[in-house]
């Protein structure tokens, strides 16, 4: 179980499983908990790594330095997890607890050379579950209103679009 801090309250995690999965054309892909002393460098590779034209709402941030406050902020106020193929971290997925703990907002990014191939999907999937599991009440996510394709992926997975401005913000109520 993972305990993260956040202001003066504290969300106790459940682990995460790792799962080895095909992505659609039948390479291996390990799913895992990101592990932040053991992950940061890789993962500040990927988002060194990642095209500038694949941005969301200014993130990932573009510098070296911007890229490790903010992987040291989502580690220290999330869960994540990524997506590794031959021992290269290609995608990344973090859940921060709203303030009052009942909700979770989520980022993902997949790295341009791994995208169509079904990570992001897996990802989420898994992701999804596991919120259930925790008992959150829900997942919002904020995406650019022009990236039909991320609302498309986000819609398959039941996400509903609550304020649809500049930013498109979307809601997935994971109780009953």
């Amino acid at each position: 179980m993972v305990l993260v801090e956040r202001r003066e309250v504290s969300y106790n995690f459940p682990d995460f499983e790792p799962v080895t999965a095909k992505d659609k054309f039948g390479n291996d892909c390990l799913i895992r908990k990101y592990e932040h002393r053991k992950d940061r460098e890789k993962l500040i590779e990927m988002y060194l790594s990642f095209d500038h034209s694949q941005r969301c709402l200014g993130l990932p941030p573009v510098s070296k330095e911007g890229i490790e406050r903010w992987i040291d902020y989502l580690a220290k106020s999330g869960f994540g997890i990524v997506a590794e193929v031959d021992d290269r971290i290609v995608g990344h997925l973090v859940i921060v607890p709203t303030e009052d703990g009942k909700n979770v907002d989520l980022t993902i990014f997949v790295h341009q050379d791994f995208q169509n191939k079904g990570i992001g999907q897996l990802l989420m999937s898994l992701i999804i579950d596991y919120c259930k599991r925790a008992g959150f009440e829900g997942i919002t996510l904020v995406t650019e209103r022009t990236n039909s394709r991320a609302i498309h992926v986000y819609k398959k997975f039941g996400f509903k679009i609550v304020a649809p401005y500049y930013e498109c913000d979307m809601y997935l109520p994971l109780k009953e």
